[in-house]
C-alpha cells in the first residue's frame, strides 16, 4: 500500500506541474491535511458510544474469500470490452465539445493505465481481478466506491476515526428523509470497504446514493414509466440505489460517462442486478422509447447528444460538472434543454479551475451557479446546500439545485 500510494502522489504531482494546477492542489491539500484529522476527531468525540464501537475490521476487511462475493462473469467481461473498444473508436470522431479535458483528463491519466491495459488487450483474466477488487482499486477515486475511505483507514493515524465519524453522519442524514426503518442495502460486489448494516457491508457514499434515490422517487411519484438520465454515473451506486426496488417508478435508467468509467459502471450494474435487462453501447440504439427492451444503460458520454426531443423526465448529474471543461457542461446544457421534459437536478461546487492542456491551451470550469437552464422554459424549485459533504471537501461549497420544466398549456 505504502509503495502504491508514493507511485500515486509522484504522478499526481508530475501532472499538477504540467497542467499549472500544482501551488492550488499543494495548498489545499495542506489545509485538509490539518482541517480534516481535527474535524473527524471532534465529531467522533461527539457520537453515541454504540457509534464509536462500530466495528470496523469486519467492514474493512478483505471480502474477497467470502462464498458470497461476486465472481466476475467471462461473458459480462466480453460485453464490456467490447463497449469499450466501440467507445473508443467511436470517440476519435465525437464532437469537439466532448473531448475530455482538465480535471478528468488528470485522473484518466494518473489512475487508470491499468484497466485502460487490460480493456485493450482484452485480458479478461487481468480485468476479473481488477473489477473484483475495483472499489479498492485508484481508478474509483471520485466515482463513489470506497476507495478513499479505505485508504484513510490504512494508512492515516485517524482513518478510524474519520471511517467512524463520516458514516455515521451519511447513515444519519439519509434517515433524516427516509422513512423510520428504511432499509439500505448494497451488494458484495468489487470489495466495498465499509460498516456491517443490515448484513450487508455498506459504504458512506451508500447513504448519500440511496437519499438522492428517495428523493427521485418523490418527484418521480406521478409519472408513469419514467425515464432518468444521470450525467457522469461513477460506479454505478446512484443507479443501483435508483432502480433496485420494484416500487420505484423508473422504468429506464440511462447512464452516460468517459469510456473507462463506464467500463467499470457497466461492471457493477451487470453483476449488482442480474434480473434487470442491461444495454451496453454497441448491443442497440442509443434510445429512452418505452418500447426498447432494456432497463438500464450504459453509453459513452458523447453519445447523449442521440436523445430525442422531449424524451427525459429526470436528469441527474451530482458533481462532474463543475470538475469538467466549461465547453462540455455547456453543451450538456444545452442538451438538457432540448431533450428534458420534467425535472433537472445537480449537485455542483463553487470553486474556479483553470488547467493548463497539453495543447497550451486553458481548461476552464463551470460552477455549479452558472448550470442554469433557460429561464424561459424552467423554474427553479430549490437551491439549497449540498446535504452530503466530506471533511475534506468543506474547501469546495456546493449546493442542491431542482429546475423543473414549463408545461406548455394546450
Amino acid at each position: 500500500m505504502l509503495f502504491k500510494r508514493i507511485g500515486y502522489f509522484t504522478a499526481k504531482i508530475r501532472r499538477a506541474w504540467a497542467d499549472g494546477t500544482l501551488r492550488n492542489k499543494a495548498g489545499r491539500f495542506l489545509i485538509s491535511s490539518v482541517a480534516t484529522p481535527l474535524d473527524v476527531t471532534t465529531g467522533y468525540l461527539r457520537l453515541a458510544r454504540q457509534d464509536r464501537q462500530l466495528d470496523l475490521a469486519a467492514g474493512f476487511t478483505d471480502h474477497r474469500g467470502r462464498p458470497e462475493h461476486h465472481r466476475s462473469d467471462p461473458e459480462h467481461l466480453r460485453r464490456i470490452v467490447a463497449a469499450y473498444k466501440a467507445a473508443k473508436q467511436a470517440q476519435q470522431h465525437a464532437p469537439a465539445a466532448f473531448k475530455i479535458r482538465g480535471l478528468w483528463a488528470e485522473w484518466i491519466d494518473v489512475n487508470y493505465r491499468d484497466l485502460v491495459r487490460a480493456l485493450n488487450a482484452e485480458d479478461t483474466a487481468a480485468l476479473a481481478t481488477l473489477f473484483e477488487d475495483f472499489q479498492r482499486e485508484q481508478f474509483t477515486i471520485g466515482a463513489g466506491s470506497g476507495y478513499d475511505e479505505y485508504v484513510k483507514y490504512r494508512t492515516s493515524l485517524t482513518g478510524r476515526l474519520y471511517a467512524r465519524t463520516v458514516w455515521c453522519r451519511y447513515r444519519d442524514k439519509f434517515e433524516s428523509l427516509g422513512k423510520p426503518g428504511e432499509a439500505v442495502h448494497y451488494p458484495l460486489v468489487g470489495n466495498p470497504a465499509g460498516i456491517f448494516l443490515n448484513g450487508d457491508v455498506i459504504q458512506i457514499h451508500t447513504f448519500r446514493h440511496a437519499y438522492h434515490a428517495l428523493e427521485m422517487h418523490r418527484w418521480l411519484r406521478d409519472i408513469p414509466n419514467a425515464v432518468v438520465v444521470e450525467i457522469g454515473g461513477g460506479i454505478g451506486g446512484q443507479a443501483y440505489q435508483a432502480v433496485r426496488t420494484t416500487r420505484a417508478p423508473i422504468a429506464k435508467y440511462l447512464i452516460f460517462d468517459i469510456p473507462e468509467v463506464a467500463a467499470v459502471c457497466s461492471y457493477f450494474l451487470l453483476s449488482a442486478l442480474p434480473d434487470k435487462r442491461i444495454r451496453l453501447y454497441g448491443e442497440g440504439p442509443i434510445s429512452a422509447d418505452g418500447s426498447d427492451d432494456y432497463e438500464l444503460a450504459v453509453f459513452p458520454h458523447f453519445e447523449i447528444a442521440r436523445l430525442p426531443e422531449q424524451s427525459v423526465d429526470l436528469y441527474h448529474n451530482a458533481c462532474s460538472f463543475s470538475e469538467m471543461d466549461s465547453v462540455s457542461a455547456a453543451e450538456y446544457l444545452r442538451i438538457i434543454e432540448r431533450t428534458c421534459r420534467r425535472y433537472f437536478s445537480h449537485i455542483n461546487h463553487e470553486v474556479r479551475f483553470r488547467y493548463r492542456n497539453p495543447d497550451g491551451s486553458i481548461s476552464v470550469n463551470i460552477i455549479g451557479s452558472e448550470l442554469v437552464p433557460d429561464p424561459h422554459t424552467f423554474n427553479r424549485i430549490f437551491k439549497k446546500p449540498r446535504v452530503f459533504c466530506l471533511p475534506e471537501d468543506r474547501s469546495l461549497p456546493a449546493f442542491e439545485y431542482l429546475y423543473e420544466k414549463r408545461q406548455v398549456s394546450q
